[in-house]
C-alpha cells in the first residue's frame, strides 16, 4: 500500500485543488428553509409604489422616491417581488441609478437587497423547481428563462434536477437537464460530487460528463472514485477517465493520484479556507452565516423523494465539516492514511471550538463519541500534526486541545514536540505545555528545557501593575519612556541594552513589554538578545523608530507578530502598546494565572525539587519570592511556602523567611512552620538579623498557634538555647 501523504504546512500551500470559492457564488446560496410567498391584497398597491419609486429614481426626485422606497419596504417580501417581476422596469438599472443619489443610495440598497432575498427563497421552492425544470423542455426562450431562474436556486436546485436525470420516464428532458446544470456550474458540483459514486451506471456517465464541462477541480475525487471501484460499470469508468482528464488538464493538474490522495486535498482545502477566508467555502451565505453540506442516500429515490439531501449548519463550522466528510471519505478508500486521520481529529476539534453557543450540528450524529474520544484514540503522533498545525495558525483553543490530548496519553519521547508551545504567544498554551513537560519530569536535556520552569513560574505571578523593560542609549529617552510607561499603569525598569538588564531580568518574575527606542541596529539587536532570553521570548515589544525609518524597520519583522514598530514622537503610546500586546497573545496588562493553575505549577515544582530531573528549580526563584508574598491568594503564598521550603538553597530560605515576617494570621504560622521544614532539611542558612526577627516573633506573638510556629522555626534553626532559657526564666 503506497504511503499516505504526511499533513504538513509546506504540503498544504503547494496544493494546487480545491476548494476556494468566489464570495458571488458563495452569497447566492442559503440555507434558511424557502419561504411560501403568496399573492396578496396589498399587490396592486405595491405595484404602483414600485412604478412610482422607479419614476422618481429616473427624474431624479430623491424624496419622492425614498417616500416609495419606505412604503414598499412595509410589503411582505412576496408581494414586494410580485411588483418587480410585474413591472417592465429594469430594476438593476434603476438601483444603479440609486447609488448616485445621496441620501436615496442606502435606502435603495436595504430594497434592492430585500427583493434579492425573496428572489432567492422564491427560486428554491420545490414547486417552482419542478416547473422550471419541466419548462427546460418548452423550446429555447422557455429554457433560458427557467435556467436562470434554477441558477438563483443555486445547489438547492441539485436534487431535483438529479432526481429528473436519473428518472427514466422522463429521458427526453434528460439532454436538456445535464445542459441547464452545465450552465448553472460551480454551484451544483459539490452536490453532484456527493451522489456521483452512488449512482447507477448511465447516471453516472451523464453526471460525469456535466462535471466534465463545469471543468471544477472539487468533483476530481469522486471521480476517481468511480473510476477505482472495481464493481463500476465499464461504460460509467470511461465517462469518468474522460471527465477527469479533461478536468486536469484545463486546470494544469495532475489526474494520476488516488481518489483517497485527492479527498485529503480536498479537505485540507476546506481546512484552510475556513481558516483564512470562511466566506470563501461552496455552500457559505454571508447573509445569514450557514452553509450546507450534501450526502446522497439511494433509498430516498425508491420512495420517489430525492437522494440528495442537504444538511444546514453554522457557517462557523463548514469548513470543518466539509474538513470531515472528506478524511472520512480518503479514510474509508485507504484506512492507513495518516494524513487523513490527522485531520479528521484536527476539523472535530475544532468544530467543537467554533460551534456558536446554543446551536446544534445537524451533521454530528449523537451516536459519535466526543471529539478528545477520537483524538486520544488516533494517538500522539496525530496529535503532533494538530499541534503543528493550531501553533502555525494561533490557533489557541485546537493548541490547548492537542496539548490535553498529548498529555494523556503520551511518553516523554512523544511529548518532546511540545517544547514548539513554550514560545506561543498564548499564556495559556506555554503553560499547559510546560505543565506536560514538567510532569514527565526528563532526566535527558532536550532543546529548550531551560523555559519550562520559568513557563511555570510564570503562572504562579501575582496580579498587580505589570513590568516594563525599557531600552534606551540615552538617559534622557529613558526617562521620558519611564515616565511614559508609569502613565499606563506599568512598573519600569530601564538599561542602555538588553545584555545590560540581564542580572535585574533574571530576579524578575517575569516581564510583561518591552519598550525599545533606537535606530534600525538598536532595535534589531533588542530583537535578538531578547529572542534569545527565556524570559523575554514571548514578550510583546514596542520599537520606537524615527519616522523616516519607520516603514523600513517594520518590513523588517512583518513576520514577527510580538514586534510592534511605530513612529517615536507621533504615534499613541497606549495604542501601541496595546496592539502589541494583543498580537503576543497578551491582551492587556499582566493578569495573575487562575489560582487553579498557579496551584498546579507550584505542585509541579515541587516535584522538580524532589526528584532527579533536568529542570533548574532555582529559575523559579523570583516567582516564587513573588507569590509566597501574595496575602491576597493565602493558599497559593502557602503553596509556595512549600516549595520554597524543599529547596536546599540559601536564597530559598531567605525568601521563606522575609516571607514569613512580613505575613500574618494563619499564613504567617504556616510559612513559620515551612521556616522549619527548611531548617530541618538544609540546617541554618539565614542572616543573624533574620534569627533575631524570628526570636522576635516567638516572645511576642499573641496567638499560641503563631508562637507554636516560631518556636519550631526557631528550634529547627538552632538558635542559641539561651533564648529558650531567657523565656523559661522570664
Amino acid at each position: 500500500m503506497p504511503r499516505s501523504p504526511r499533513l504538513s504546512r509546506s504540503r498544504r500551500r503547494l496544493r494546487p485543488l480545491l476548494i476556494a470559492s468566489s464570495l458571488a457564488t458563495a452569497t447566492a446560496l442559503t440555507t434558511a428553509a424557502p419561504v411560501v410567498m403568496a399573492q396578496s391584497a396589498a399587490a396592486p398597491r405595491a405595484e404602483q409604489l414600485w412604478s412610482d419609486f422607479c419614476h422618481y429614481v429616473l427624474i431624479a426626485s430623491p424624496q419622492l422616491a425614498g417616500e416609495a422606497a419606505s412604503a414598499l419596504l412595509e410589503a411582505d417580501a412576496g408581494t414586494l417581488l410580485d411588483a418587480v417581476e410585474a413591472s417592465d422596469r429594469n430594476a438593476n438599472n434603476v438601483f444603479q441609478r440609486t447609488t448616485r443619489m445621496g441620501g436615496l443610495k442606502d435606502l435603495g440598497a436595504e430594497l434592492q437587497s430585500r427583493i434579492q432575498e425573496a428572489r432567492i427563497s422564491r427560486s428554491r421552492e420545490e414547486d417552482r423547481i419542478k416547473n422550471d425544470i419541466q419548462l427546460l423542455g418548452k423550446g429555447q426562450r422557455a429554457y433560458t428563462n427557467a435556467t436562470q431562474r434554477l441558477a438563483s436556486a443555486g445547489q438547492y436546485a441539485a436534487p431535483l434536477m438529479l432526481a429528473t436525470l436519473i428518472d427514466g420516464g422522463q429521458s427526453e428532458l434528460h439532454p436538456e437537464v445535464m445542459r441547464s446544470m452545465t450552465e448553472i456550474g460551480r454551484a451544483l458540483v459539490a452536490p453532484l460530487s456527493a451522489a456521483l459514486p452512488k449512482l447507477d451506471a448511465v447516471a453516472q456517465g451523464q453526471v460525469s460528463r456535466v462535471l466534465a464541462d463545469i471543468g471544477y477541480p472539487q468533483s476530481m475525487p469522486a471521480l476517481k472514485q468511480v473510476i477505482e471501484n472495481p464493481e463500476t460499470d465499464p461504460t460509467a469508468r470511461s465517462a469518468a477517465q474522460a471527465a477527469i482528464y479533461v478536468i486536469a488538464e484545463n486546470a494544469n493538474l495532475f489526474a494520476g493520484r488516488s481518489a483517497a490522495e485527492f479527498y485529503l486535498d480536498l479537505g485540507l482545502g476546506s481546512y484552510d479556507t475556513a481558516t483564512e477566508q470562511p466566506a470563501g467555502l461552496d455552500g457559505y451565505d454571508t447573509t445569514n452565516d450557514r452553509g450546507v453540506s450534501w450526502y446522497y442516500d439511494p433509498e430516498l429515490t425508491v420512495t420517489g423523494r430525492p437522494g440528495l439531501v442537504p444538511i444546514t449548519v453554522p457557517g462557523a463550522i463548514l469548513g470543518d465539516v466539509l474538513a470531515m466528510q472528506s478524511a472520512r471519505t480518503a479514510l474509508s478508500l485507504n484506512p492507513d492514511m495518516d494524513a487523513a486521520l490527522s485531520l479528521y481529529v484536527m476539523a472535530n476539534l475544532r468544530r467543537e471550538n467554533r460551534l456558536p453557543e446554543g446551536e446544534n450540528d445537524a451533521s454530528y450524529p449523537a451516536s459519535r463519541r466526543s471529539p478528545a474520544f477520537y483524538a486520544m484514540t488516533a494517538g500522539p503522533r496525530r496529535l503532533h500534526d494538530v499541534l503543528e498545525i493550531a501553533l502555525t495558525d494561533n490557533d489557541t483553543d485546537l493548541a490547548l486541545d492537542a496539548i490535553a490530548g498529548l498529555s494523556a496519553t503520551a511518553s516523554l519521547e512523544a511529548l518532546q514536540p511540545l517544547v514548539r508551545g513554550l514560545t506561543y504567544p498564548s499564556r495559556e498554551v506555554r503553560f499547559r505545555a510546560a505543565a506536560a513537560l514538567a510532569h514527565a519530569l526528563p532526566t535527558e536535556n532536550f532543546t529548550n528545557d531551560f523555559r519550562v520552569v520559568p513557563v511555570l513560574g510564570d503562572a504562579i505571578r501575582p496580579a498587580g501593575a505589570p513590568l516594563a523593560l525599557i531600552i534606551a542609549s540615552d538617559q534622557a529617552a529613558r526617562n521620558q519612556l519611564v515616565s511614559s510607561a508609569g502613565s499606563l499603569n506599568y512598573r519600569a525598569i530601564a538599561a542602555e541594552s538588553v545584555g545590560a538588564a540581564s542580572d535585574v531580568i533574571a530576579q524578575t518574575a517575569g516581564i510583561d513589554l518591552l519598550l525599545v527606542d533606537g535606530d534600525q541596529a538598536a532595535i534589531t539587536q533588542a530583537v535578538n538578545t531578547a529572542s534569545a532570553n527565556f524570559k523575554l521570548a514571548s514578550t510583546p515589544l514596542v520599537a520606537l523608530a524615527a519616522p523616516a525609518q519607520q516603514a523600513r524597520i517594520a518590513s523588517d519583522f512583518t513576520d514577527n507578530a510580538q514586534v510592534t514598530v511605530v513612529a517615536s514622537g507621533q504615534d499613541d503610546l497606549g495604542a501601541a502598546i496595546a496592539l502589541a500586546s494583543e498580537q503576543a497573545g497578551n491582551p492587556g496588562a499582566s493578569v495573575a494565572s487562575s489560582e487553579a493553575d498557579a496551584l498546579e505549577a507550584l505542585d509541579l515544582l515541587a516535584s522538580i525539587t524532589t526528584a532527579p530531573t533536568v529542570f533548574n528549580i532555582q529559575d523559579a526563584l523570583p516567582a516564587l519570592k513573588s507569590a509566597a508574598s501574595d496575602a491576597q491568594r493565602p493558599a497559593v503564598a502557602a503553596r509556595a511556602g512549600d516549595v520554597l521550603a524543599l529547596i536546599n538553597d540559601p536564597a530559598a530560605q531567605v525568601i521563606l523567611t522575609n516571607a514569613a515576617l512580613s505575613a500574618t494570621g494563619e499564613l504567617q504560622a504556616h510559612l513559620l512552620q515551612q521556616v522549619g521544614q527548611s531548617a530541618n532539611r538544609s540546617g541554618n542558612l539565614i542572616s543573624a538579623d533574620l534569627s533575631d526577627a524570628v526570636l522576635n516573633i516567638v516572645k511576642t506573638a499573641e496567638h499560641q498557634s503563631l508562637a507554636d510556629a516560631a518556636a519550631q522555626a526557631h528550634g529547627a534553626l538552632a538558635l542559641p538555647t539561651r533564648n529558650a532559657v531567657d523565656l523559661i526564666l522570664e
